[in-house]
């Protein structure tokens, strides 16, 4: 039998004064998060050695709540800086790979990049840069749970930051839309629907694939805010646009078209239960999706939420499984919350059938004697 080795720490400045925090006040690293207002899993990261903290005013941070000099988190670096074709290249790839659904890959591939790069005068860099920060924000808002969209908000306002330097209102719309759909996810609807609707207003110049995605997902958020009618509007401008996109050079690398509205649609729908309605609207997402495995495994998703929530379990399991162990193997958890979504309700069904035979048994035979 063979045993799994346990993976060495990387040494790092941070990462030792954080041990030693542990060790000396002796502490959990749950509590120790908490008092550093990060996430348990940021924690472990930085300890680890997997996530190198180069933000400076984070790391003075860092060092005044753990009573240490700032200068002895510095890590010395003589990496060279990487050129705007080695970002462009890196960043293509990473769209690559999260088309493919490879979330976990993707993100360990960018993020490292854009936390390497020192942002510079130059403009060229400046804007693949911006490019980096879209793939990397991207990528970490699949790659993480709703308690942790942080993680992906804190690279879209960076994104937000640069876009505003070199006035590139493409970007700008972006950057505003995803962190109001993060707002969204979060619960934070008031302030989602701000961020989306100023992405909205104040970005004229952005093309049309970015307008349009940032329109539907305003729409998602009326709609989670229970505005049906605001959704239904804003949906059918995000549609007419979409038909306008061309999918080659579209700023939202693949992830806007006809089929992303359409199952914006469908998921919407049949979550009031407009079962058929919502099913049409899935057909006509499969027609239009990308053709990419993200884009088949939101379709088989979005269906089985359908499915089974309209009762039909036969034709919805199988979808959900699938999707699942394609999901969990490759890192994509905001798909498997909308799973697990589905798991809670069926518990939920189960336990509602279930009081309904006691009830009907205790009827027909009596209540049960102690």
């Amino acid at each position: 039998m063979s045993f799994k080795q346990p993976k060495q720490r990387i040494s790092t400045p941070l990462g030792n004064a954080l041990v030693e925090y542990l060790q000396k006040h002796n502490m959990q690293q749950q509590p120790l998060a908490d008092y550093l207002s990060i996430d348990i899993r940021t924690l472990k990261r930085w300890i680890s050695g997997d996530t190198i903290l180069r933000d400076i005013h984070e790391l003075k941070r860092m060092a005044n709540l753990l009573s240490v000099d700032p200068e002895s988190l510095v890590i010395a670096t003589l990496n060279i800086p990487p050129t705007p074709e080695q970002i462009d290249t890196a960043v293509d790839r990473a769209w690559s790979l999260i088309n493919e659904a490879r979330i976990s890959e993707a993100r360990a591939l960018i993020e490292k990049l854009v936390l390497d790069t020192v942002p510079s005068d130059n403009p060229i860099l400046l804007r693949s840069l911006i490019r980096a920060y879209h793939a990397t924000a991207f990528a970490a808002s699949l790659n993480v749970r709703t308690n942790e969209v942080s993680q992906a908000i804190y690279h879209y306002k960076k994104m937000e930051e640069l876009a505003r330097v070199v006035g590139d209102d493409t970007y700008l719309n972006i950057a505003l839309s995803y962190q109001g759909d993060m707002l969204r996810r979060r619960g934070d609807m008031n302030e989602a629907i701000e961020y989306l609707e100023e992405a909205r207003d104040m970005t004229p110049q952005a093309d049309t694939s970015a307008r349009g995605n940032g329109i539907q997902l305003l729409g998602r958020a009326y709609f989670s805010a229970g505005d049906i009618k605001a959704f239904e509007y804003a949906m059918g401008q995000a549609k007419d646009l979409s038909y306008a996109v061309d999918l080659r050079t579209g700023s939202t690398a693949l992830q806007f078209h006809p089929g992303t509205v359409y199952e914006e649609y469908g998921k919407s729908y049949g979550r009031i239960g407009k079962v058929q309605q919502a099913l049409d609207y899935i057909d006509l997402a499969e027609k239009e999706r990308a053709p990419t495995k993200t884009s088949e495994i939101l379709m088989k998703v979005a269906r089985a939420e359908i499915l089974i929530r309209s009762g039909d379990i036969r034709e919805g399991q199988p979808l959900a499984v699938e999707a699942a162990n394609y999901s969990r193997a490759h890192g994509h958890y905001r798909r498997l919350e909308r799973i697990y979504s589905l798991k809670r309700y069926l518990s939920q069904q189960a336990m509602k059938y279930s009081k309904a035979e006691m009830a009907i048994s205790e009827a027909l035979e009596g209540p049960t004697e102690d």
